[in-house]
């Protein structure tokens, strides 16, 4: 069974300010973890299977960053796998995933096509190689025609409100196979102050479920049959999780039997992560840097013990090429990037470096994320700060919980002088939750948009 992979390159509106727009915006697919793009690690992934093609939808301005990466990891990839699963890179003016999917691979009515997608979103990192997706997929009923894979939090210093989590109704089979049924979001039941769930489907699935604390990978693995139904029975152009749901209820609103939709949720000791807000991505850099500890006790001690004035580096610390570090200055269980320069008596503790920084004598950091090509001046004191790039922190400035952007001319003129912020005292759990607007209705079941599409996140 071949399937083609489709990664869409989102927005990501939850990482700002290291995505905001401007000079020095990372494009979510790029952002390093422990100093390796997030993109990689998604086709590190694709390359255990091998899947048929692999195609990457990027936005117009982020085509020329992600074709160099891309570009420098095909130079390491196996020949073999160049000529057997070749990468594509593709841009669209379109916003939704389903519109897209059909841009790329059209799909007419009456098509008997059996082609295979896989749709998948650039910032997740797992150890679960595809082929446990692919047979637990295969291992489903005909009926199944697509499969859902949903996994759970492994980080518990992550405050469970930064996390999207939604109603997921599902059902247990005697198989031992799960078939997911219908998904509300959270903020809609908040607004309609109960859920509801139709009597035709407790009829015909009596075991339901509803889960509160399953996350949606926006992995979705579909066959030809569930594109051709979404030609024939829905709209296609419509999110691909809204097209995924649509097709979920088709399994119980008609009276005869129809084809469901398939969920894997997947084990509370796997690795799967969706590097997708700041405070994941934080926790996820941490992860690697304990594997750095574990596995290189002394990776970084000091080729010459005896000189004290030489900068001290812990062995949970991950430090990228053409980085220099100043006399005395100390770092602990933090990443720093490439071309990176630290002065003199700098201290630095559980933070993020994008490459590119310049740090001035006696700087200190604790749990900051900082951006590329910042510049922070003499004596300058930062802790639980998020820093967007190109941002300059002047001299003796000392900052706590703050996240600091460049302001643009065009945010003065609208008036905008600042983001939006949670009430959590924690900034880095102070995320935009999502450029989408959302409508109710007073039925609030046919017409309520499950809005959360991975290509514009």
């Amino acid at each position: 069974m071949e399937f083609n992979a489709v990664i869409f390159c989102g927005e990501g509106h939850n990482l700002v300010p290291l995505t905001s727009p401007g000079e020095s915006r990372i494009s979510k697919a790029l952002l390093p973890v422990a100093n390796k793009p997030l993109i990689e690690y998604v086709l590190e992934w694709c390359d255990q299977a091998p899947f048929q093609t692999v195609n990457i939808v990027t936005e117009m301005r982020d085509e020329k960053q992600i074709g160099e990466v891309v570009a420098q990891y095909e130079k390491h990839r196996d020949a073999e796998l160049r000529n057997t699963s070749p990468i594509r890179i593709f841009t669209s003016a379109l916003k939704s995933t389903g519109a897209i999917l059909s841009e790329i691979f059209p799909v007419e009515e009456g098509d008997k096509s059996h082609e295979n997608y896989v749709v998948l979103p650039c910032d997740f990192i797992t150890d679960v190689p595809p082929q446990v997706f692919i047979e637990v997929y295969r291992g489903n009923s005909d009926e199944n025609i697509g499969l859902s894979l949903f996994y759970n939090n492994i980080f518990e210093a992550v405050d469970k409100k930064v996390l999207r989590s939604n109603y997921t109704v599902y059902s247990n089979q005697e198989n031992g196979n799960m078939v997911l049924l219908d998904m509300y979001s959270k903020d809609f039941v908040t607004v309609d102050k109960f859920l509801k769930i139709r009597s035709q489907l407790l009829w015909r699935y009596p075991s339901t479920l509803v889960s509160t604390t399953l996350l949606d990978s926006f992995i979705f693995f579909m066959s030809g049959r569930c594109r051709q139904h979404s030609v024939s029975d829905i709209q296609p152009h419509r999110p691909i999780n809204k097209i995924k749901r649509d097709l979920a209820r088709n399994s119980w609103q008609h009276s005869d039997s129809k084809s469901t939709i398939g969920l894997f949720a997947l084990p509370q000791n796997a690795l799967f992560v969706r590097c997708n807000n700041l405070p994941v991505y934080m926790e996820m850099n941490r992860y690697f840097l304990r594997d750095v500890a574990r596995f290189n006790p002394n990776k970084h001690n000091n080729a010459n013990k005896e000189n004290k004035d030489s900068a001290t580096v812990g062995s949970d610390c991950i430090v990228g090429h053409d980085s220099v570090l100043g006399e005395r200055t100390n770092v602990k269980r933090s990443v720093i990037g490439h071309n990176v320069h630290i002065g003199r008596r700098c201290r630095i503790s559980g933070c993020i470096l994008l490459d590119g920084v310049t740090l001035d004598d006696e700087v200190q950091l604790e749990n900051c994320i900082v951006g590329k090509n910042v510049r922070m001046e003499h004596r300058a004191r930062l802790v639980n700060c998020n820093v967007e790039g190109s941002y300059t922190v002047g001299k003796n400035v000392n900052l706590k919980g703050e996240t600091l952007k460049n302001i643009s001319l065009d945010e003065l003129s609208d008036g905008v002088l600042y983001e939006s912020e949670s009430d959590d005292t924690d900034p880095a759990s102070s995320v935009v939750a999502g450029s989408d607007s959302e409508s109710f209705d007073d039925e609030g079941f046919e017409e309520e948009e499950y809005d959360d599409d991975i290509f514009t996140r």
